[in-house]
């Protein structure tokens, strides 16, 4: 994604004791999503000091804050005046995530030296380094605002896989709400915050009477605590006075008693599900992981799309939408309108009952269903509907599609089918009577003695928590004898859109040889090379790192798979790392990836811009080891991928 919006490579930014200025954008929601990028910019430049530049509503919203070192806070909008305040501290660079004219052109006074940021309302005179967002038929693309930002720091060279929100409580002020509001927090009641308003317009609200049905369906069906959220504005506290007047149940209304951002940000963080329209409070609440449910009438989704797993969207499709417009043009408001609050309740109890999906990165409670068979609590009554409650009963299980593979070794075997209604599809991978030289390969691998499923469980667990996406394991367990395993198996679900490398390139591969093509593809290229050298960081190996076992999502995420001979070398670690290398270079395809490509993804990888002799020679090492396991192609009668 981030492919789209480079331009060239920016030169003269090295790690450095920079100062550098992060002019932060001012709605408070584009802050938030900024905030995978400011996180970026902060863990590539750890020696520079960063000060960021905001007004204080973004400053109190991201405060505290571990990615920057100082604080300027925005009171004026005059550029000059600005310009003068700037010039004072002495900025090497300005990283502009602000848009406006005026922001380049304060930076451009000061004058601080280098100044990044996109090329937009007549700015790119301004800038040293400009990105340019990719247009549709003359008007900007649709596509995620967290992206739009990642994009500058991928441009600065920073990794960029990252895409979470972030933002912190101050443990400080925890307990500063007090009265009504620490009651909220404090209650045993499941917490409900409804978000009404929205800064952008009417066209994105809710109807009054539907938010106050479904409170009071909220209120009935789980006893919640319903909290009316609005930001001060006449016009929103009218909307708040209006669902609590036509809400049958008693609603705690913040219009009436208004809170701080700090004392926002801790309800946010106690509250079981937020309901809201897409505006900003939306975003601190997927940073702060809860569960959300938001309505989408007039503006496009892709716009501000996260990728959270814990967030149910809700659409109103009709032929209108989305028109992008404040105010809506029709005589009814057909999009809002075409959102029920059924619709909404229904969401609430997937969400509230733990029928949706969990998020990534939340810790999985797992429990024992039957002797060394551990299943994800959330899966269990799905386990018992499906028959899958023993060891034996996995084994002879033969439901869904078998996935056979030529050089697949006897004792394993795989199997894909859906589980409970069909919602959720899943993998099988199944270990039986696994040759003694093969487990021992294992504990060694391991450390100590362990099953083939345990062995791939644990290393997707491990990988996990190190920041390395892995399938998301639902179920695994194992029968041993006295000293071996006799069978063991894991299931994982399959990762949502989601196809490997060998399958499937990005259209940027496919496609026409445009220059925005060449563009995306060469930023492809580096985030793959970044992508495997967060991999190698972690001190793992993977053995098999083909591309069949690395995964692309169609939100930009890569993935590893095929977990059963990852593990961390006691001895020979470089070797396995050129191993790993040299599988990557294998079996990128010949017809998509050149040579000048395959330098570009080591460039990434190694993380500098010139290489030096070690590199050289490590390079020739990985083509030599790639040359040598042709031998098995040409033995065989095929060419190698890379040869293609």
């Amino acid at each position: 994604m981030q492919g789209e919006f480079i331009d060239k490579c920016v030169c003269g930014m090295a790690e450095a004791k920079n100062e550098i200025l992060v002019w932060l954008p001012s709605p408070m929601g584009d802050a938030v999503l900024c905030t995978p990028a400011l996180r970026a910019i902060r863990k590539h430049f750890k020696s520079s000091r960063i000060t960021f530049f905001a007004n204080s509503v973004v400053r109190q919203v991201l405060s505290p804050c571990e990615f920057n070192d100082a604080w300027l806070e925005q009171t004026g909008k005059n550029p000059f005046a600005i310009a003068k305040m700037l010039k004072r501290h002495k900025f090497t660079h300005a990283i502009l995530f602000k848009n406006s004219f005026a922001s380049a052109m304060a930076t451009f006074l000061a004058p601080i030296p280098a100044r990044i940021g996109y090329c937009r309302q007549g700015r790119g005179v301004l800038l040293t380094d400009k990105l340019y967002p990719p247009k549709l038929k003359g008007k900007f693309k649709p596509f995620s605002m967290v992206d739009y930002y990642l994009a500058i720091a991928s441009w600065l060279g920073a990794q960029t896989s990252d895409r979470s929100l972030e933002l912190i409580i101050d443990k400080a002020q925890d307990q500063e709400p007090g009265g009504k509001l620490a009651e909220i927090i404090d209650s045993e009641k499941p917490i409900v915050v409804i978000v009404p308003g929205g800064k952008f317009g009417p066209s994105k609200c809710w109807l009054t009477d539907r938010f106050a049905q479904t409170a009071d369906c909220l209120i009935s069906r789980y006893g919640a605590s319903v909290v009316i959220s609005v930001s001060p504005e006449p016009a929103e506290k009218e909307i708040a006075n209006q669902i609590c007047a036509l809400s049958k149940g008693k609603l705690i209304n913040l219009a009436e008693s208004p809170v701080s951002i700090s004392q926002l940000k801790s309800l946010f963080s106690a509250a079981d599900l937020v309901i809201t329209n897409d505006t900003g409070p939306r975003h601190i609440a997927i940073a702060l992981r809860r569960k959300v449910i938001t309505l989408f009438g007039p503006n496009n989704p892709f716009w501000t799309d996260t990728g959270y797993e814990d967030e149910i969207k809700i659409s109103g499709n009709v032929q209108c939408s989305p028109c992008d417009r404040p105010i809506c043009k029709k005589s009814e408001h057909l999009c809002m309108q075409a959102i029920t609050v059924e619709m909404v309740c229904e969401a609430a109890k997937k969400l509230l009952e733990n029928n949706h999906k969990p998020i990534s990165g939340t810790k999985q409670k797992f429990v024992e269903i039957s002797k060394s068979f551990f299943v994800d609590a959330d899966y269990e009554d799905e386990f018992v509907a499906s028959g899958l409650t023993s060891v034996d009963a996995v084994f002879s299980f033969n439901k869904g599609r078998n996935l056979v593979k030529n050089n697949l070794a006897q004792y394993r075997s795989r199997l894909q089918f859906e589980m409970g209604a069909g919602e959720t599809a899943v993998f099988m991978k199944r270990y039986d009577r696994v040759p003694i030289a093969v487990q021992i390969k294992n504990w060694f691998a391991a450390r100590r003695r362990m099953s083939s499923g345990l062995f791939d469980f644990e290393a997707g667990e491990k990988l996990s928590k190190l920041g390395i996406k892995t399938p998301r394991t639902i179920g695994y367990g194992e029968s041993c004898g006295r000293y071996f395993e006799k069978k063991s198996f894991i299931i994982t679900e399959k990762i949502p859109n989601a196809q490997s490398l060998e399958k499937r390139l990005p259209v940027c591969f496919t496609g026409s040889g445009t220059v925005a093509n060449l563009k995306a593809r060469r930023a492809f290229i580096a985030r793959l090379g970044g992508f495997v050298k967060k991999f190698h960081d972690t001190n793992f190996r993977h053995r098999d790192l083909y591309f069949a076992h690395i995964f692309y999502s169609d939100s930009g995420e890569f993935y590893l798979i095929d977990l059963s001979r990852v593990f961390r070398p006691m001895l020979f670690s470089e070797r396995f790392r050129i191993k790993d290398i040299a599988q990557v270079y294998y079996s990128a395809a010949g017809r998509y990836f050149s040579r000048t490509d395959r330098l570009r993804f080591y460039i990434a990888y190694s993380g500098q811009t010139k290489l030096t002799d070690r590199d050289k020679a490590f390079i020739r090492a990985v083509v030599k080891k790639a040359n040598r396991m042709t031998l098995h192609d040409v033995k065989h009668g095929r060419t190698a991928p890379f040869s293609n």
